[in-house]
């Protein structure tokens, strides 16, 4: 062919008879059936990331926009130190990658293997591109030939196309002497690759995608006679198409017929499946393989279509752990936008608008410092992918989403006007498993983020919104004066989803700019402690039944039930009735314990005192049918100190040692049986006398600001119960430095159910200086005929003490009579705030039909059961 004519095809002509059904033979692009679709509009190279028209709106939006000038400028240089000045330099340039001379070295040569050591499950080496090894140089070098591909686009100088072609094209010569990977072994069959022997998957992103685009750039300068460095012969030659087209038609197969399908797998290969099938010569042939990315599944890739169902409602997230969710939303945005910018007439972001939609779901996660919370095998701090944005907002403008381009467009220019993105900054390389797409800063950016006039202020989240396959429930409570430090946020969350943990009821608390009450987290995977204590229960704030909580069936063995939300206010999403009080009830049935099955439910409470203080109320029932059964309540904290007190005096500790070692007799089967509840990792383990007094645990942490910061947990008086203090494994997701450090951990043991009168915690944070001092002054336990009611706060505000009668029933229809306070509660949650002498302040109904404080009633309106009002 004298030069690339592609297909542009029209919506309609992408329904294809050709493709097959998961139950038939793994498609084979050389032997693809015929299409019935008639070619359309013809199109010359390049076309997969730009088109040759675009060409002068990018200059111009160079020489027009300063941000983008930088940019500019900056891949530029990158590119100049890639590109060479003389034959001899051209060839040091492909020297300097990881070669091997199989043959001798007259030869051609190959480049090196990469295999995962036996038994390695994460192998730095391997997966990161560790710089001491000469991988680095390879994926320096695939990334050198995008960045001078794309320079010789915009500035048509031969140096950078023989830069981007020199390296196509010695590394379309070793692929084509380099044996695949074993089709089928014990471990391999489902994830061989080629250079990376048995792993395609991380080879789909840091090599087989970028390959294709450097092609696309420099086609036509190879096609009309450029030459390129023969490194066997010591000349200039002519560029090996036919070796090319076969490397491109093998990343092909090796997507479509290798890895999983129920996973993140086939998002994480689709730009290697997608940038190949473009970079194919035949029209036919994308023709018929482009429905493979579309709407046409093989048994070890989905398509597009099928990704979109995981995501049916709007605020969806794909279904795993968030740091495994982002890459899925990120990539499927890519590509989408890649698509829609090639076929217009396909509009998939108007199909599929709740895959960029999750982007503003997973925002809406966040706690006040950005944090995000944690879910299984994620992590806590997750830069902002600013470039997906970016990507976001040119799709919404291409379907003519007036919401969401708004929406994304509000988010990033709220973001340069805040200092948080640099929108003139070409983001530093790296070599962490994701396709090469940084040029695209420069290339699709819009030149307009907000239309003239429009507003540049980032959207603000939801008071609550849930996260449904992971069971999260969030509640959030930003203070007015707008600093992170004062805000409230607390997440409960627990479900089974791949890369999930057997958590129970999670809990995690905000306070003082960190998130203090924290998860376990993640460790190494593979390891004793990864498997046996950070994805059991005890590396997690809920509560283990009969010292035997514990999983079965999903994803490794690891399936919970999903914790259920039985009451909110507010609802998801929805105005609250007040900007005081908020509350969100729970269930988990842990059903696969060791012992005998166990009923939980969860009420937690956000309680705004005042623009800088508000606390958390957290009422834990728990029941078990066995005559002996008993309940854990376990907390974590980060801090240097926990002291544990009763009635304002240190508890007396003995040491208890064995009390949690059972479980590590238990056998353990990596991913298959595990030493449920992970509690035996525990260490300087210390308990007090049990006792029906009140206790108080306090963490103080030196290290996170220039004053200490604590969280309280005050256990009111109740049934007897006995506190243990231990220190849990460290914890990845603690702020600095304490993700290095123990994790003191507090547990509270209750005999006998703790249903009718449950556990209940009030949980306060502050900051030790001048002028600020806890809240909370005490909490008591409401009981009617020793059945639990609900709680009375004490507290101090700015110097003035109040009351507060927190009110807990488990039915709409329950009822609450005191006469001595003049209290009269129908429903499930109240509070009633007075001050020192009893005058009503507030009276707020999250869930109910009435409430009366004197002669002060309050009802919801017909067709409510919130309700608020001051006094």
């Amino acid at each position: 062919m004298n030069k690339a004519v592609l297909s542009h095809l029209a919506a309609v002509t992408l329904i294809f008879t050709a493709a097959c059904t998961p139950n038939e033979a793994p498609p084979n692009p050389a032997k693809a059936a015929p299409s019935e679709t008639e070619a359309a509009v013809e199109m010359e190279r390049p076309f997969i990331w730009v088109k040759a028209d675009e060409r002068q709106q990018i200059l111009n939006k160079i020489e027009q926009q300063d941000w983008a000038q930088q940019l500019f400028t900056q891949l530029k240089s990158r590119a100049d130190k890639a590109a060479a000045k003389d034959l001899a330099e051209r060839k040091d340039k492909l020297l300097a990658l990881p070669l091997e001379w199989p043959d001798g070295e007259n030869s051609a040569p190959t480049l090196v293997t990469y295999a995962k050591s036996k038994g390695n499950h994460s192998s730095d080496k391997l997966r990161w591109g560790n710089p001491r090894e000469p991988q680095l140089a390879m994926l320096n070098g695939v990334q050198n030939g995008v960045d001078c591909g794309v320079m010789f686009y915009l500035t048509e100088q031969q140096q950078y196309a023989q830069c981007a072609a020199d390296m196509l094209s010695l590394f379309v010569n070793a692929l084509a002497k380099t044996k695949l990977g074993p089709e089928s072994s014990k471990d391999g069959a489902r994830n061989s690759g080629w250079l990376y022997q048995d792993n395609h998957l991380l080879e789909a992103r840091v090599l087989g995608a970028q390959l294709p685009i450097i092609y696309d750039f420099v086609y036509n300068w190879l096609n009309s006679g450029g030459k390129v460095v023969d490194l066997a012969s010591d000349q200039l030659v002519s560029f090996d198409f036919d070796a090319a087209q076969q490397v491109f038609n093998t990343y092909v197969e090796l997507a479509l017929n290798r890895g999983l399908l129920d996973s993140n797998w086939p998002v994480l290969e689709s730009s290697s499946l997608v940038h190949n099938i473009h970079a194919l010569d035949d029209p036919a042939a994308i023709e018929r393989l482009l429905p493979f990315y579309l709407d046409t599944n093989t048994e070890h890739q989905a398509s597009l279509k099928m990704v979109a169902e995981m995501f049916p409602q709007a605020g969806d997230i794909w279904p795993e752990s968030l740091s495994y969710s982002r890459h899925v939303t990120s990539l499927s945005i890519y590509l989408m936008t890649l698509m829609d910018r090639i076929y217009p007439e396909l509009k998939l972001g108007q199909r599929y608008p709740n895959i960029p939609q999750s982007l503003t779901a997973m925002y809406n996660l966040q706690f006040p410092n950005d944090a995000y919370p944690y879910n299984g095998d994620t992590h806590r701090h997750m830069a902002i992918e600013y470039q997906t944005y970016e990507m976001a907002l040119v799709l919404a403008r291409l379907n003519d989403n007036q919401q969401q381009a708004e929406q994304f467009g509000q988010f990033l220019a709220a973001s340069v006007a805040n200092g948080n993105y640099h929108r003139d900054e070409l983001e530093p390389r790296h070599y962490a498993p994701s396709p090469y797409v940084l040029p695209l800063q420069l290339l699709w950016s819009s030149s307009q983020l907000v239309e003239p006039g429009g507003e540049q202020v980032a959207p603000m989240r939801p008071r609550t919104n849930h996260l449904p396959y992971a069971g999260m429930t969030v509640q959030r409570n930003i203070a007015k004066t707008g600093v992170a430090k004062d805000g409230l946020m607390a997440v409960v969350s627990g479900g089974s989803y791949i890369h999930g943990h057997a958590t129970g009821m999670d809990l995690e608390l905000y306070g003082q700019g960190y998130v203090l009450g924290i998860d376990g987290g993640k460790w190494t995977y593979g390891t004793d402690i990864h498997e046996n204590y950070y994805r059991l229960f005890a590396a997690h704030n809920s509560v283990i039944s009969n010292g035997a909580s514990a999983s079965k069936g999903g994803w490794i063995n690891l399936g919970i039930e999903q914790v259920q939300t039985e009451a909110i206010e507010p609802d998801y999403e929805q105005p609250a009735v007040s900007e005081l009080y908020s509350f969100a009830t729970t269930s988990f049935n842990d059903g696969y314990n060791l012992v005998a099955p166990a009923e939980h439910q969860r009420t937690l409470a956000l309680i705004r005192l005042s623009d800088t203080q508000g606390y958390y109320l957290d009422v834990f029932r728990a029941r078990s049918d066995t005559p002996e059964q008993f309940h854990d309540y376990v907390y974590h904290n980060v801090a240097d100190q926990l002291s544990l007190t009763s009635d304002n005096s240190p508890l007396p500790l003995q040491d208890d040692s064995e009390r949690y070692q059972q479980s590590a007799s238990l056998h353990w089967q990596y991913h298959k049986v595990y030493r449920h509840p992970g509690w035996h990792f525990f260490e300087q383990v210390k308990s007090g006398a049990p006792t029906t007094q009140s206790m108080t645990a306090t963490f103080r942490a030196n290290k996170l600001a220039e004053q200490p910061i604590v969280m309280r947990a005050i256990f009111p008086a109740g049934p007897e119960a006995q506190l243990t203090q231990v220190l849990a494994p460290q914890s990845k997701s603690a702020p600095r430095p304490y993700d290095k450090k123990p994790l003191p951990t507090v547990l509270m043991r209750r005999h006998g159910e703790a249903w009718t009168n449950p556990f209940v915690t009030v949980y306060e944070s502050h900051t030790e200086q001048a002028g600020e001092q806890p809240a909370v002054q005490a909490a008591e336990r409401l009981l009617v005929n020793g059945e639990f009611k609900g709680v009375k706060v004490s507290v101090r505000v700015a110097g003035q003490a109040k009351t507060q009668y927190i009110l807990l029933q488990q039915d709409l229809n329950d009822e609450y009579i005191n006469d001595a306070l003049g209290i009269r509660f129908r429903g499930r949650f109240a509070v009633i705030t007075v001050d020192a002498e009893q005058t009503l302040e507030h009276l707020y109904i999250g869930s109910g039909r009435s409430l009366q404080f004197q002669r002060h009633e309050l009802r919801p309106q017909w067709d409510s059961t919130a309700a608020f009002k001051r006094f």
